[in-house]
């Protein structure tokens, strides 16, 4: 895996492979937790050219709607890079895999990353058994945590939920069984802003 990127290797498109576009992730929040300077194309001419040619994302990643955990920033990325579905406790519920299925079967991203992270409200009120307003989310993170009281162990518990729900999904599972699709999960620090790939 090439992890000595050029400003070139940065211009890339749902046409890599899901190795190639973990790399990259990989690679972008190294940059990111080393606060190396890394130009992003937000220019003008770059949301000209996403409306004319439209989107080409490289990774869909789902995440928390968390406002600390922003994908975009974590692994350095620009306009038209990410197809990012945001949901609180990045929970997987119908809305949520058809917003990848779209993603990955008619942007062809090659790459599903489920992205969770630490101190995530959503899962310490599951673990405290909140119910209210927050019971669907709750109610769904308490039934894969199961009696885990380790914030990290259930985030990560939680984010390996999420990966089954969408490998259950018929037409995701199909990309998959054609080599078209990887799904994996990571876990983002919101300490320091390293993010653990499961």
């Amino acid at each position: 895996m090439n992890l000595n990127y050029t400003a070139d290797d940065f211009n890339v498109d749902s046409h890599v492979s899901a190795e190639a576009g973990l790399a990259r992730l990989i690679e972008g929040n190294r940059i990111y937790v080393e606060a190396l300077d890394h130009k992003r194309d937000l220019s003008p001419s770059r949301i000209q050219e996403l409306f004319e040619n439209g989107q080409k994302p490289f990774a869909t990643v789902i995440t928390c709607s968390d406002s600390r955990v922003v994908p975009e920033h974590i692994f350095m990325t620009g306009l038209g890079e990410l197809f990012v579905i945001r949901v609180a406790g990045n929970v997987i519920g119908p809305i949520e895999a058809a917003s990848a299925v779209y993603a990955c079967e008619h942007l062809h991203t090659r790459l599903l990353l489920v992205l969770g992270h630490t101190h995530c409200g959503a899962i310490k009120a599951a673990i405290d058994g909140e119910k209210g307003a927050l019971a669907p989310i709750t109610d769904e993170i308490a039934e894969v945590i199961g009696n885990t009281d380790d914030p990290y162990e259930a985030s990560k518990l939680n984010t390996e939920a999420a990966i089954d729900a969408l490998s259950e999904c018929e037409e995701l599972r199909r990309l998959k069984s054609k080599g078209d699709l990887d799904i994996r999960g990571a876990i983002y620090h919101t300490h320091c802003g390293v993010v653990d790939f499961l």
